[in-house]
């Protein structure tokens, strides 16, 4: 009896293979939301917000505006840290900023110390200076905070207070402030470093930022009003803007695409929804064996014929 071959055809989006095709992209969503609800729509649909910093990460990103005719701003993946305590990353309630502090660019790291007069600036982190530490001891001020008279930059003084004590000085309220201040102006010294410090802008998905790659608009970028995110033109073009604003977004995304040929053999009819239902269940039973923690979807290609399977006889 002839055996009929049924050759099938399919398209696997998602699986790591040397024979995929990657499909590296910028997609638009139109759909108005705010920063972090873009983030994490992109986190979960897509891969992370766009990383726009190359002229091919700008091409990719007008090409996906110019598909929809698309021709407003939209949120990017790039935002801004503020100003907080190195321990336990905490926000900043009691500022007591000098007068024209903080003052150094909104791209450079920078980080903060106390003077004398109880009042803070922010300062290369480079610079060598003495140091607060704070202890896990409550009782007293004298106990909660130590001064250190090594000379360190500050990433090094945190090493050192999270090594020997807990972490830099975080001030809560104003008697703590005072108290530092006065632990300096009883030694005749100027300032020392205390736990604040503020990361410059960073992208959503942790890629290094190129500060010479990327474009901000003119006059950009303008954090007096509390702007902490990056919204893009169609050009890539950057500007700051209030995070809780509304706005269509631009995720990332990679796709890994892998063509795959299976031949069914059989000695009779075969019913092809059957068969393509269970070839749909196996694939997805080898994702799964395997671990692969991606999402994966199946594609069939259809014929010329306009058909999904190609019958050949053999004897």
């Amino acid at each position: 009896m002839d055996q009929n071959k049924i050759q099938l055809v399919v398209f696997l989006a998602g699986i790591l293979s040397k024979a995929s095709c990657d499909l590296d992209r910028i997609v638009l969503i139109e759909e108005p939301k705010t920063w972090a609800e873009a983030q994490s729509y992109c986190r979960e649909k897509h891969m992370d917000l766009a990383t726009v910093q190359s002229d091919d990460d700008r091409a990719k990103l007008k090409e996906a505006a110019n598909a929809v005719n698309f021709q407003s701003d939209a949120w990017i993946g790039f935002y801004r840290v503020t100003w907080h305590w190195s321990y336990q990353y905490t926000p900043i309630s009691n500022e007591k900023w000098n007068s024209s502090q903080p003052d150094l660019p909104q791209t450079a790291l920078a980080c903060g110390s106390v003077n004398k007069n109880g009042r803070w600036g922010d300062r290369p982190c480079t610079d060598h200076d003495t140091f607060f530490c704070q202890t896990d001891q409550q009782d007293t001020l004298q106990d909660k905070f130590k001064y250190i008279e090594m000379r360190m930059n500050w990433t090094n003084a945190q090493i050192h207070c999270k090594t020997h004590y807990v972490d830099l000085a975080a001030i809560t309220d104003d008697t703590e402030n005072k108290f530092l201040a006065n632990k300096l102006s009883s030694q005749s010294l100027s300032d020392a470093w205390i736990g604040l410090y503020r990361v410059p802008w960073l992208w959503s998905d942790m890629s290094n930022v190129s500060w010479f790659s990327v474009k901000w608009e003119s006059g950009q970028p303008d954090t007096v009003n509390g702007n902490e995110c990056a919204r893009a033109d169609t050009e890539g073009l950057m500007a700051a803007d209030t995070c809780s604003t509304p706005l269509p977004f631009y995720c990332h995304e990679n796709r890994k695409i892998q063509r795959v040929r299976f031949t069914v053999k059989s000695d009779g009819h075969l019913d092809e929804s059957t068969v393509m239902e269970a070839i749909e269940k196996k694939m997805k039973q080898i994702l799964s064996d395997q671990d692969m923690k991606i999402r994966s979807s199946i594609t069939w290609s259809v014929q010329p014929d306009e058909k999904i399977f190609q019958r050949q006889k053999t004897q």
